[in-house]
């Protein structure tokens, strides 16, 4: 059996930010075994985007402020033809301001 391709997904490779050691084991050993048979890997990386509805649904939103917040450019998207995308980790930082902005309203409610 001769291994054609390797699908590594982000959850193998990254534990706590931390990198897995068995996934990076399989991709060197992947890639030793096909410049063993003389053949060239080829490694891309792409970041994931998401449509504002999958942004919603992920920051606990309706997808129409979603859509309010990257027209006034509170969360920063991409067009892809006629849709808006917004990558990874612009989910992140809006999910984290949004925790920044309720960690201050509950301070100032318990007047810290």
């Amino acid at each position: 059996m001769s291994v054609s391709g390797l699908t590594v997904s982000p959850e193998m490779v990254r534990i706590n930010g931390a990198h897995d050691s068995d996934c990076a084991k399989a991709v060197c050993d992947f890639i030793r075994h096909q410049s063993d048979g003389g053949k060239t890997v080829q490694v891309t990386a792409r970041e994931v985007a998401c449509s504002p509805a999958e942004v919603a649904d992920l920051v606990g939103l309706s997808r129409s402020t979603v859509q309010r917040r990257i027209a006034d450019q509170t969360i920063q998207a991409v067009r892809r033809g006629s849709r808006w995308r917004v990558f990874e980790a612009q989910v992140d930082r809006y999910r984290l301001s949004l925790a920044d902005e309720m960690a201050a309203l509950v301070a100032d409610d318990l007047d810290l």
